[in-house]
This record gives C-alpha cells, sequence and structure tokens, in this order.
C-alpha cells in the first residue's frame, strides 16, 4: 500500500505478514546538495493495541525492530574497480547510531542528525567517514548530491531488512499505522 502524505505528515499501514525496508522521498525540494541539513523526524505507531514488531534478520537474540535516516547519492558511488568501497557501497548511508527503537503500539519517539556529522552516518558496509579517506571523500561527495532520503527500517545491526507487525490473532483491519513527520532545516 503506498504512503499518503498530509501537510508535514506521511503515515502507511503495516501490511499483515508483509516486512516494510524503506520509506523515502525523490522530491527536489528534500533532495540535492543537503550538506548543511539537520534531518528531523517525530514518529509514532498507533491503531492495533498489541501488535510488536520484528526484524526480518535478526544479528543477535532480541534485536529490536528499528527505523533510521537513510539516503542514497549514486554520484557517491565512486569507481567500480579495487575493494570496498569502490563502487557500490557508498552510494547508500544510514544514521548511525540515531534511530527510534519500536516496541509496541502506541509508541512515539524522535531523532535528528546533522547531514554533515561524518560522526552519525555509516555505509552499506558499515564504514564511517571517519574510517578511511576514500570513505570521507565518498560521504562528502554523497551529502552535496543527495538522490533519495528518507527512512529505513531493521535492526541494530542489518539496517534494511525490513520490519513486520505480529498482530495479535484475529485482529482485523485497519492495521498498524506508521506515522513520519519529516523536517529539513
Amino acid at each position: 500500500m503506498p504512503a499518503t502524505t498530509s501537510g508535514t505528515t506521511t503515515t502507511f499501514n503495516f501490511i499483515d505478514g508483509h516486512y516494510t525496508a524503506l520509506l523515502t522521498t525523490t522530491d527536489k525540494s528534500l533532495t540535492g546538495d543537503q550538506s548543511t541539513t539537520t534531518l528531523s523526524d517525530s514518529i509514532a505507531l498507533s491503531g492495533s493495541p498489541g501488535t510488536t514488531f520484528e526484524t526480518q534478520r535478526q544479528c543477535t537474540s532480541n534485536t529490536p525492530a528499528i527505523v533510521r535516516f537513510f539516503f542514497v547519492s549514486p554520484r557517491a558511488s565512486g569507481s567500480t574497480i579495487g575493494n570496498p568501497p569502490a563502487g557500490f557501497y557508498t552510494q547508500f548511508w544510514w544514521s548511525n547510531p540515531i534511530a527510534v527503537p519500536f516496541a509496541t503500539d502506541g509508541d512515539i519517539g524522535s531523532m535528528s542528525a546533522q547531514m554533515s556529522n561524518v560522526a552519525e552516518w555509516s555505509d552499506w558496509n558499515g564504514k564511517r567517514p571517519t574510517d578511511d579517506p576514500s570513505v570521507y571523500t565518498a560521504f562528502e561527495t554523497a551529502i552535496r548530491n543527495v538522490q533519495e532520503i528518507g527512512l529505513s527500517f531493521g535492526g541494530t545491526c542489518f539496517f534494511e531488512t525490513g520490519v513486520k507487525a505480529i498482530y495479535p490473532a484475529n485482529t482485523p483491519p485497519p492495521y498498524e499505522v506508521f506515522s513520519s513527520t519529516f523536517n529539513e532545516s
């Protein structure tokens, strides 16, 4: 089911039995050069009392489902020759450790991350811009050439594997609603 936006709040229902991995936009007013931007989001879960959440791929037992910021910048992919981060890994960035864990229906949380703060981001391979000069260079290119931005759903060590709502037996629709009030300033 598609997400809907009203004012500055975007919502979607978790579909029974399905994992949701991303909620992103390519809106030109939210992409492009974001090097001086601070992202913030207020998140709410509502709809089906007793709902819990799980990730598709857990790295440890009892890993909570988590939502965090995410952006894509193909221009930051660099060369396709050589060892990582060459090519693929540095196109994709997640706020790390900035995230909000899911617990049960009715949870509300908020998060904020500075796009320029190298300590708040890691690439697809888990590398931070402070880990390697080539990762730093790719990050600087990425924050100036954002093509897609929004939220990623996963766990504590796999950031985009998806989150699924687990409903109590015989729960009829409407299902759990995820609400995001996303802001760039």
